[in-house]
């Protein structure tokens, strides 16, 4: 009975040690490792330690001896806060963006900066001053177009090739928001609506010089048209006073005394009403066809 025990004191004992000496990495975790504080550890040209863990399963740490550190494997999200960046016309922006990265080589990773906290410190430095740089070279109209998704692809490249030495290998990076910033609404509310009164002033001049331009070409070509249409129909009544000279030539060749007689009863028409009263000598040539009649012609 005390041997059973003892053997069962021992085997948890053993089992205790082995949970403290054996570390298991899942396919979530990648890890790296150094014997007596240094990964490169050897006697005698032979190394006695493997320093990078990157693949899933069991590894062995002796406690005061080996210290294993665990990193994530899986692809890490970085959110970053709100900027004020400037544009290339010194127009002042607020830009929200993320990234995504991943530890690509933990043993850098461990001799550069160790820790999630510091690395997210050193891709935040590196990320905002290409964002700002990016940023002050490219408008606002930019921004709001497709060239937006080739800044970003741009910002993304060199941001992992500048934190490539730290064994952070940069995915992709994402511009989720361009935004005034709030202090200056006002003022840019104001700007636009200063603007938009310019273009309407130069477009209300423009319809004015437009409507100007047509008027006096309408003018013009009315007055062409007036005169056009007055020399024709001078031209049309000159004929017709011709024409009625000419008829009333023949026929007052043909019979002088009828055509005489005619123009007399037309005058008598026209002087003669209810309305005028006349005193003239019987005499008169005026009155000759009322008094003495119309002599035949002879024939």
């Amino acid at each position: 009975m005390t041997r059973g025990l003892v053997l069962l004191l021992l085997l948890a004992a053993l089992g205790v040690g082995a949970s403290f000496c054996i570390v298991i990495l899942d396919e979530r975790e990648q890890g790296f490792r150094t014997l007596l504080s240094s990964p490169e550890y050897s006697v005698f040209g032979f190394q006695l330690n493997q320093a990078v863990l990157d693949e899933p399963g069991w590894y062995v740490r002796i406690p005061g001896i080996h210290r294993i550190y665990r990193f994530e494997r899986r692809r890490l999200h970085y959110d970053s806060e709100a900027r004020e960046l400037q544009t290339i016309n010194k127009l002042l922006l607020e830009v929200d963006y993320y990234v995504l990265w991943r530890i690509d080589d933990p043993r850098k990773f461990f001799e550069s900066v160790r820790s999630i906290p510091e690395a997210t410190r050193r891709l935040d430095a590196v990320s905002y001053g290409e964002l700002r740089r990016r940023i002050a070279q490219n408008s606002l109209a930019d921004l709001l177009s497709n060239r937006r998704a080739e800044l970003a692809g741009e910002i993304t490249l060199a941001c992992d090739e500048a934190l490539k030495p730290l064994g952070i290998r940069v995915e992709d990076l994402r511009i989720r928001r361009v935004d005034y910033p709030e202090s200056n609404l006002t003022q840019i509310f104001e700007r636009m609506r200063a603007e938009r009164n310019r273009f309407a002033r130069k477009a209300r001049a423009e319809g004015e010089e437009e409507a100007r331009r047509i008027r006096s070409m309408a003018d013009r070509d009315s007055q062409v048209l007036l005169a056009e249409a007055t020399r024709t129909a001078l031209a049309a009544r000159g004929e017709g006073d011709a024409l009625a000279a000419r008829i009333y030539a023949d026929a007052y060749a043909q019979d002088p005394e009828f055509y005489a007689f005619v123009r007399s009863l037309e005058a008598y028409r026209k002087a003669l009403d209810s309305e005028t009263t006349l005193i003239l000598s019987p005499q008169s040539p005026f009155l000759r066809y009322l008094f003495d009649g119309v002599t035949p012609p002879t024939r």
